[in-house]
């Protein structure tokens, strides 16, 4: 065993061998020429920062997950195909570079046991990679339609057949020229030198297909290195690029593109993305990276009922303006882009960014489509009146800011909320804030969930207190209408607040009320500990200051089952503390709908979507709805004031009076409990 091995190079001249070895030189430097070419226009994007925060593992991590193991690639036929080819093709890469180090440096490898188990190794992934290209083309060229199929694979799909089939034929060529006792651990090859056997050529004539075959092979893997920055084939290279480099952050989380105090001080002069140019070169080198596979727009909630959007053309239209060079991405309108239909339809629900396996974040570049547009006064109609309601009244529904307190009119004496002022003093004495939300403080509905919510934590023994008249809105539907000035005046606003009364620990009914104050917040200097109702109510039972009493409801059985809001679930991965609560609640069964967790499907409210219709297409929140009836489930459970909004819209539009009831998670667990045991002590 131990004579297993190979000469390398063997039967090629040495006048060849230069040859060779310029040709290869050549093709990288057309490789790299073109991998310049490509990164100098994604350079031409805003560059700060250069490179995301968080923690350097973090983003390795990502980068390992998201690329060597293909975390991302749904278990589809077309899915394992690609995961064959990526896998395939990588180990023929690495053991190529073996070889490469064999043969050009003193490390000697590539002989007994090692050098059999490497053979083996090559061949079995060999045949991997062109299994995974069969596929491939099958379902690209057979099953779909012509007008489905992405133009460009062609030629990407031809030349990694090519490889692998004309690396099998050099393997047969090479051991039936040389000769060799372990044919066993060369399948491939050895089959195809038995077949060359049955010809009975001569040794001359084998020598001279090896050598044709070796430079056929030589040429076509040349030509692939050269053609990868100009194919479709660079996102081999961008996707782990794009996924090393991008922030790993909350997908709720949006970038902020310029700071107000940068143009207020006159350090920055362009305040939002006017030209393709002004989006981040992250953003940039993510249309790069997009390969067309269309799990976006299978992802959609707003193309599924019929709205003009989709993801994957969002993400073309912007690579259409970076393929046409630095003049276009710094002169092309980034309102012109893309269609305006397109971005106001997106709700901003991040299923899109969730399934897509290149990490790429289409509604971040929708909602930079919005700032141009708002720049450009192209707001959509119903948007601008939210905006000035906003900047006049600190909420979007433009009511009285003095009437924030209205819901706790009816409450509870002992229920009650301290409320805090400048004039109290700097520091709240308090163990938490409840953030009460426009909605919670303004719309009728949602004031039942606030009173819900403040009950609950007053029966805990939670030393609360609220903001009254000094909250306003957190920025959210400013941000996610374009208007970025305004959320960041609000966003200050309201953090000067917060830091003023001291406060470390706040908790809302509302996920987008979160989202910002947890997360968008921090751009700003803000670092409060951030919790949902949900969580919050969970830890309260689990430390006992909240008791089940069976005697508050009904005795009989009850199925309830939850929706996943958005910005609650996918985008802040809050999954399991609702349906805990559900769980426990007594004489109650839970079930859940086909679209849950993670896929779950969007009410239609978000993106601001609240404040604004398009006209166009179908009801999101109708479709989740019919979702939620076929559960057969006696009441539907949420956690955010928009998505109850919605599902109950849903739920009086369809005429039927024994549809399933749309409650939040405060409700249900207020009528279900009593003060706990350990209420008024410790911290929750």
């Amino acid at each position: 065993m131990e004579s297993a091995g190979r000469e390398i190079l063997g039967n090629i001249p040495a006048s060849q061998q230069a040859l060779f070895y310029l040709l290869a030189w050549l093709s990288l430097a057309v490789f790299s020429f073109g991998i310049a070419m490509r990164a100098r226009l994604w350079l031409r994007g805003r560059a700060r920062p250069l490179l995301p925060g968080g923690k350097p593992g973090t983003r390795l991590l990502s980068f390992i997950t998201g690329t060597l193991a293909q975390r991302r690639v749904r278990a589809t036929a077309t899915g394992h195909a690609h995961i064959a080819i990526f896998w395939g093709f990588l180990v023929l890469f690495v053991g190529t570079n073996l070889v490469l180090l064999e043969h050009e440096t003193p490390l000697s490898f590539l002989h007994g046991l090692f050098y059999l188990l490497f053979s083996l190794v090559l061949d079995l992934f060999g045949l991997l990679m062109l299994a995974g290209v069969w596929v491939a083309a099958r379902r690209r060229y057979h099953a779909r339609e012509v007008s489905d199929r992405v133009r460009g694979y062609g030629p990407a799909l031809t030349i990694l057949a090519l490889l692998g089939l004309g690396g099998f034929a050099l393997e047969g060529l090479r051991m039936a020229l040389l000769g060799s006792l372990w044919f066993d651990f060369s399948p491939v090859g050895a089959i195809i030198a038995r077949g060359l056997a049955l010809l009975q050529p001569d040794q001359a004539t084998l020598g001279a297909w090896h050598l044709y075959a070796w430079w056929l092979h030589a040429l076509v893997a040349f030509g692939f290195i050269a053609y990868l920055p100009f194919g479709r084939l660079l996102h081999a290279i961008t996707i782990p690029l794009h996924i090393l480099v991008t922030e790993p952050k909350p997908g709720g989380m949006l970038s902020t593109p310029f700071l107000l105090d940068e143009i207020e001080s006159g350090d920055r002069t362009r305040a939002t993305p006017c030209v393709a140019a002004d989006l981040h070169w992250t953003q940039l080198l993510a249309l790069d990276a997009c390969t067309e596979c269309g799990l976006c727009d299978d992802a959609c909630p707003a193309l599924a009922v019929g709205r003009p959007l989709s993801p994957r053309r969002t993400v073309v239209e912007l690579r259409q303006v970076l393929d046409q060079g630095v003049h276009a991405l710094d002169k092309s309108p980034l309102a012109d882009a893309v269609s305006p239909a397109d971005a106001w339809s997106c709700t901003t629900c991040g299923a899109c960014a969730d399934v897509c396996p290149a990490s790429i974040r289409p509604a971040e570049l929708l909602v930079d489509v919005r700032r141009a547009l708002v720049l450009n006064n192209r707001v959509a109609t119903g948007a601008d009146t939210t905006l000035t309601n906003l900047l006049e009244t600190g909420n979007p529904f433009g009511f009285d800011p003095g009437k924030r307190m209205a819901w706790a009119a009816d409450l509870a004496a002992d229920s009650k909320p301290v409320i805090l002022s400048t004039e109290q003093g700097a520091e709240a004495n308090c163990e938490l804030l409840l953030w009460v939300g426009c909605w919670g403080a303004f719309d009728e509905r949602s004031q039942k969930v606030t009173r819900s919510l403040a009950t609950l934590l007053a029966r805990a023994g939670v030393d609360y207190a609220v903001l009254g008249t000094e909250e306003r809105c957190t920025g959210d539907p400013a941000r996610r209408l374009g208007e970025e000035g305004l959320f960041q005046q609000l966003a200050t606003a309201n953090i000067d607040t917060l830091q003023h009364h001291g406060i470390k620990k706040i908790v809302s009914a509302c996920p987008h009320c979160v989202n910002s104050l947890g997360n968008e917040y921090r751009d700003f200097g803000a670092d409060f500990e951030v919790l949902h109702h949900s969580q919050y109510i969970d830890q309260l039972v689990a430390d006992g200051r909240l008791d089940w009493q069976p005697g508050n409801v009904d005795n009989s059985e009850r199925t309830v089952t939850f929706h996943d809001p958005c910005y609650l679930g996918r985008l802040n991965h809050v999954y399991d503390p609702p349906r805990r609560l559900l769980s426990a609640l007594p004489a109650t069964n839970t079930t859940e709908m086909a679209a849950t967790r993670q896929t779950s499907q969007c009410c239609g409210a978000g993106g601001a979507n609240a404040w604004f219709d398009i006209g166009v297409g179908g009801r999101m929140n109708a479709a989740r709805y019919e979702q939620a009836a076929a559960t057969g489930a006696q009441s539907v459970a949420t956690g955010c004031p928009f998505c109850l909004a919605m599902l109950e819209e849903a739920a009086s539009a369809t005429g039927e009076t024994d549809g399933p009831s749309v409650e939040d998670l405060a409700e249900l667990v207020e009528a279900s409990t009593v003060r706990g045991k350990n209420s008024g002590s410790g911290q929750a």
